[in-house]
């Protein structure tokens, strides 16, 4: 693939993010006050990702996008995306921003307020603290008593169906 087919791509991946979290936003809000709620809110619950973190994640993954189109560039791929990404270290406050049009699409402003008040008392931290390790638990849980569950009906219905003459272990 010629460079500037990947050059291009890559451009219009980045543009289309660029003129997408926008239009996320206008849908998810009916002003800036609104997504400035949702914004409070996902920094106070503490739940997001760390950006540092995420950036890296991003790099790496566009470093392994561009080396599957063109392997024997490898090391400028290397030199230029790291080189671009500098441009994005202080990019955190977008990274919260469009974390926050999803609860701006779902919560009305005073309702996102009502939350942010929650979250700043001691319960609501203790709740954002332990959200993540709740939410696991309760998945890990729901599997297990899926798998459970399954094992059983499994179970009776084999025996009912060898009851009907079908062959099963």
């Amino acid at each position: 693939m010629k460079k500037t087919t990947i050059v291009s791509i890559c451009a219009g991946a980045a543009m289309s993010v660029c003129l997408a979290l926008p239009a996320l936003a206008q849908d998810a809000k009916a002003n800036d006050t609104h997504l400035q709620a949702a914004i409070d809110v996902v920094e106070q619950t503490g739940n997001m990702p760390e950006f540092e973190k995420q950036l890296e994640l991003i790099v790496k993954n566009s470093k392994v996008w561009l080396v599957r189109q063109n392997p024997n560039a490898e090391k400028d791929i290397y030199e230029v995306v790291d080189k671009i990404a500098e441009n994005y270290k202080d990019d955190r406050k977008n990274l919260v921003a469009s974390a926050a049009v999803a609860w701006a699409r779902y919560l009305k402003e005073d309702e996102l307020k009502d939350v942010l008040a929650f979250f700043k008392t001691e319960s609501g931290q203790k709740f954002a603290t332990y959200q993540p390790r709740i939410l696991g638990e309760m998945l890990g849980n729901i599997q297990a008593y899926s798998k459970e569950t399954t094992q059983r009906i499994v179970a009776q219905s084999i025996k009912e169906l060898n009851a009907k003459g079908h062959k099963f272990q």
